[in-house]
């Protein structure tokens, strides 16, 4: 399996001179086994990622996971060049709305609605199938998928690839379950009873997760905050590095990449925090890199 990244940034594209050593572009990665070409994913970086497509000859076809329909997630398919060109054929797998009946074609469609978009999903020229995903397992060509639902305020999904004795995992967003009423106000008038059995439910959620990620090659795993960021911005459904170092301990993962930087995070304080987690990963017997625009991975 060859596995590439487009697109490594949360939330917002953010090009320029501060950027441009690990990228600014949104999420996408994309993987090559066996015949199939597997992309996850559907930020901005889909548009590089569409023109290597392109280069590999025609027709084309690709089959696009997405983990979740927020934007920084699936921004970047109106500019994917390949789905214009009649004769490609794509599979397109992800979740739908949670929140209203819209399967995930029809979610994808209203990026390309009239109000904010020239070309109507319709009108592409490619042959696209839209698939809603759920937890389940199934198999593309040979390539075994499984996937795990994560925490986040949207539907959001854990894709696990194996094939040829390999097997790695793309996540989108997430962020360690827990007890939303522990040490808050509310819950301070509940039972502690109460707040126990929801204490308890908390870490089975989290030993899940542990198991999903049992013994993989490699795992692409959400870490856009520093612990001391993460204190403000609970809830909005992101991991930070020191708790991502010990999911890669507990579930024995052998190669941990920490994607989805933040925008505020630039290329030299990236940098910096790289060293400081390759060191504390190698202390720990694994290895452990940020993801980076054009950095490819073969297992």
């Amino acid at each position: 399996m060859k596995i590439k990244f487009w697109g490594v940034r949360g939330s917002v594209p953010v090009p320029g001179e501060s950027t441009k050593i690990y990228g600014g572009n949104t999420s996408c990665v994309s993987c090559e086994t066996g015949g199939e070409f597997f992309i996850f994913d559907a930020g901005t970086g889909i548009r590089g990622c569409g023109d290597y497509l392109m280069k590999k000859g025609l027709p084309a076809s690709a089959v696009i996971m997405i983990s979740h329909t927020h934007w920084d997630h699936i921004q970047g398919f109106p500019f994917f060049i390949p789905s214009y060109i009649p004769g490609n054929k794509f599979k397109m797998y992800g979740p739908p709305s949670d929140v209203q009946n819209l399967s995930i074609r029809q979610v994808m469609e209203l990026q390309t609605k009239y109000e904010y978009f020239p070309v109507h999903i319709n009108q592409l020229g490619a042959e696209i199938e839209y698939i809603d995903c759920v937890d389940e397992h199934f198999s593309i060509g040979g390539v075994n998928i499984s996937t795990c639902r994560l925490n986040h305020p949207v539907t959001c999904f854990a894709y696990k690839v194996s094939h040829g004795g390999k097997n790695f995992i793309y996540a989108g967003d997430h962020e360690p379950f827990r007890n939303l009423y522990r040490d808050s106000a509310e819950g301070a008038e509940m039972d502690e009873d109460f707040l126990a059995e929801l204490d308890e439910n908390t870490e089975e959620q989290n030993a899940r997760i542990v198991e999903f990620c049992r013994g993989v090659d490699l795992a692409i795993w959400d870490a856009q905050y520093t612990a001391e960021e993460y204190q403000s911005k609970k809830g909005w459904g992101h991991s930070w590095y020191e708790v991502d170092l010990e999911l890669a301990k507990k579930a024995g993962i052998k190669h941990l990449i920490m994607d989805h930087h933040d925008p505020l995070s630039a290329d030299d304080i990236l940098a910096e925090r790289e060293k400081k987690y390759q060191a504390l990963a190698a202390e720990a017997g694994f290895s452990l890199d940020f993801s980076r625009e054009g950095l490819e991975i073969n297992l």
